[in-house]
């Protein structure tokens, strides 16, 4: 008498469902559109159809708990940095085609391991994780190629060789730190 079975469902969780599966879609639609950047009714329907069946298996996922997620709310701070760091990109790889094409100049690309702060295997982590892969692969002039959990390191890929951007620097920063408080025992890349 009194106990709860643990394998009937909750309360309130095809609420939850439901409101995440509406968040994927409205975010997977919005994607959609800047994509396509077309209102033709045909390319709506396509674009609705596809986020919904993008939304039903993102759903699935979380349901079964396979992805933890958990951003912070704190983090859209860094969007304008962010877009500033994209305009900068653009200029200084316009430069460098520039002096390519037209004076001839050799441009030299790099590809620079980077400390970077693993963490564990919880959703907060693997949120900064996914972000910061995001934050310094959209920009034009860098992208992560590998993440390195062993060596709590990023191999990154600069076109035209330059100083780490913020967010690499934040990262180096957060890793040294960890490493120095003994943060799961990782012993340092040599």
């Amino acid at each position: 008498m009194g106990l709860r079975s643990r394998s009937g469902p909750r309360r309130g969780a095809p609420a939850k469902m439901v409101r995440i599966w509406v968040g994927w879609w409205t975010a997977l639609a919005v994607i959609w559109l800047l994509l396509v950047g077309s209102f033709h009714y045909d390319e709506l329907i396509v674009g609705a159809a596809a986020s919904a069946v993008a939304a039903t298996a993102a759903t699935a996922v979380h349901h079964r708990g396979y992805i933890r997620f958990w951003p912070r709310a704190s983090w859209l701070q860094e969007v304008p940095s962010l877009i500033a760091t994209i305009a900068v990109d653009c200029g200084l790889l316009a430069d460098a085609l520039w002096r390519r094409a037209v004076r001839g100049e050799p441009v030299r690309g790099s590809t620079i391991r980077v400390p970077f702060h693993h963490g564990g295997d919880n959703g907060r982590d693997g949120a900064r994780r996914a972000l910061v892969n995001l934050a310094v692969s959209i920009t034009p002039n860098t992208y992560v190629v590998d993440i390195d959990p062993e060596g709590d390191s990023l191999l990154v890929h600069q076109l035209v060789s330059q100083p780490l951007d913020r967010v690499l620097r934040r990262e180096r920063a957060r890793a040294v730190s960890a490493r120095s408080s003994g943060v799961e025992g990782r012993e340092p890349v040599q």
